[in-house]
């Protein structure tokens, strides 16, 4: 029996060649935005580049630097900023503000609790001590031409426009992490940020957006996307809502991503899945109509198993395929990037399409989302809960709760005799530990500062008494 008439088979060839049209027509509509022109600039208004910080990795100094460096009549500053004071990233980003006295730059260490998504909590920050009046938001690991700043501003001063995105070209090939993230911005997500716009469905990507503060304001302001884990989306909707336009300009950004591991590829990628699929459901059903390679790969083993020569015919036509789809891929590298990627970059298109199907079935059944440290429960709308997580301790610093309950039964009696933490207040100590309470291990103990003396109690396994802490 040919492998056609099989029914499953027969659909699977079918998706896979819907597929290949698919993928070959937004291959097209990329190439068209990003041969689209960029307006002339009308008028120079000041502008706040916002960049939030974590880490000192992907190239930031020069990411920095790239910023200092623009073709643009008019004022700006940069406003830099983390919300941890020991992130090595402030210290590139005060060396930069001694290297360039000339620019103004601001350097804030920002509130992590202003909102649960850590980016918006930045961003909160970062805007408050902003002094123009337009807010441009520029991801820590971009890097951009000198016409950056002077082409952002001339799509914004189109008629009916009220926030401004990017096309983002992933870059540096070093190592499989790095070339699975770069096909995947440069290739899937090029084309859904162009389909979507066409079809008059904004999808703005949060690397580089510009928008009016007092728009800005309009919609609700930074705080409104503090709950959500898909803020750039979010924010897109609300402007397209408030009549204000959304545009994609054909300026085109660099995200670097070198020396990316592959388990930071797979992190990345749920998170952005999980976003997905809960802020657009019915879209994300259909995701894997945009990726031809399984299809493909799955009708090749499915006409290897039979002996029929028409099947011989159907496997090389889907090797073709997979061809064809590494060549998409490399024409719109080139569009973005400016230069034909390398034979590795390519010969990577099956492995990062077969990966990015398992995430995106994952994506499904997972509900936690950990994002900077800080683990999180996705629902409808990419809406952000706090974890269920088992009950910490109290912090050494809180104060003693007053026991109500006799100590247990068998403990015997104990003489307090360590002094308080200086930190809380006077504790009257009125019951023993539970014998089977065990101390710190001696290499988890603070060695110096005011936490030398913190030692919590930790019950053993099965016991109900809760922890007791004598600071």
């Amino acid at each position: 029996m040919s492998t056609l008439e099989h029914p499953i088979i027969a659909v699977i060839t079918i998706v896979a060649a819907t597929s290949i049209v698919v993928r070959t027509l937004l291959c097209a509509v990329v190439l068209a935005h990003a041969r689209r022109r960029v307006p002339a600039l009308r008028a120079a208004p000041g502008i706040s580049v916002l960049k939030p910080l974590r880490g000192g990795d992907d190239g930031l100094r020069d990411n920095l630097r790239s910023l200092l460096r623009q073709d643009y009549p008019g004022p700006f500053e940069l406003v830099l900023g983390a919300s941890d004071f020991a992130d090595p990233a402030l210290v590139v980003a005060r060396a930069l503000a001694r290297e360039f006295p000339e620019h103004r730059i601001r350097v804030v260490l920002t509130d992590p609790g202003a909102a649960a998504n850590p980016k918006v909590a930045n961003l909160i920050g970062l805007a408050a001590v902003a002094r123009h009046p337009l807010l441009l938001v520029n991801d820590a690991n971009v890097r951009v031409g000198p016409t950056y700043l002077r082409a952002m501003a001339a799509e914004l001063q189109s008629p009916g426009v009220g926030l401004v995105g990017n096309l983002i070209a992933g870059t540096d090939d070093e190592g499989l992490g790095a070339i699975l993230e770069n096909l995947q911005i440069n290739g899937f997500t090029a084309a859904g940020v162009c389909g979507a716009e066409l079809g008059g469905h904004p999808c703005v990507i949060g690397k580089s957006l510009l928008m009016r503060r007092c728009d800005l304001d309009a919609v609700g302001g930074l705080p409104a996307l503090g709950r959500v884990l898909g803020e750039d989306y979010v924010l897109g909707q609300a402007f397209a809502r408030a009549g204000l336009g959304v545009r994609i300009s054909s300026h085109v950004v660099a995200a670097r991503s070198a020396g990316w591991s592959m388990r930071r590829f797979v992190e990345r990628h749920l998170r952005w899945c999980q976003m997905r699929r809960w802020i657009a459901p019915c879209a994300y059903v259909i995701e894997p109509v945009l990726s031809p390679c399984p299809w493909l790969l799955a009708v090749v083993v499915a006409a290897a198993c039979t002996e029929d020569p028409g099947d011989a015919a159907l496997a090389l036509a889907a090797l073709g395929g997979v061809v064809w789809l590494a060549g998409l891929e490399a024409v719109q590298a080139r569009a973005l990037r400016g230069a034909w990627p390398p034979a590795l970059y390519l010969a990577a298109v099956p492995l990062k399409e077969l990966m990015m199907l398992g995430i995106w079935a994952c994506a499904w059944v997972r509900r936690e989302v950990v994002w900077r440290g800080r683990p999180h429960r996705i629902g409808a709308g990419s809406v952000l809960s706090p974890a269920l997580r088992p009950t910490a301790a109290p912090h050494r610093c809180a104060p003693p709760l007053r026991p109500t309950a006799a100590p247990h039964r068998c403990a015997p009696p104990l003489r307090h005799t360590a002094a308080p933490h200086r930190c809380a207040p006077p504790l009257r100590h009125t019951a023993a530990p539970h014998r089977c309470a065990t101390d710190v291990p001696a290499e988890r103990r603070p060695r110096h500062g005011r936490d030398a003396c913190d030692i919590r109690m930790i019950p053993c396994h099965g016991c109900t008494r809760p922890a007791v802490s004598p600071s």
